[in-house]
């Protein structure tokens, strides 16, 4: 598995679970429950899948944001 494959399925699994915490936490908020565990562990693997992209993607995402600078730079 190289590094593109695993930036796919971190993005994959990013989407699935951003969508998860979502619906777990309408659920939540619907039932009135207090302690509802699955919200709260969907949003702590949620929080470590971001992570884990931006690492991924943080050189891509800097150079980005260099040429976006760049070319609003008068010269």
């Amino acid at each position: 598995m190289n590094r593109d494959d695993v930036n796919h399925l971190v993005s994959g699994l990013l989407l699935v679970f951003v969508c998860a915490t979502g619906a777990m936490g309408y659920v939540q908020a619907e039932l009135e429950l207090r302690k509802f565990v699955p919200h709260r562990y969907l949003a702590y693997a949620t929080l470590i899948l971001v992570a884990i992209h931006v690492y991924l993607n943080g050189g891509r995402l800097l150079r980005y944001l260099r040429d976006r600078l760049d070319k609003q730079r008068p010269e």
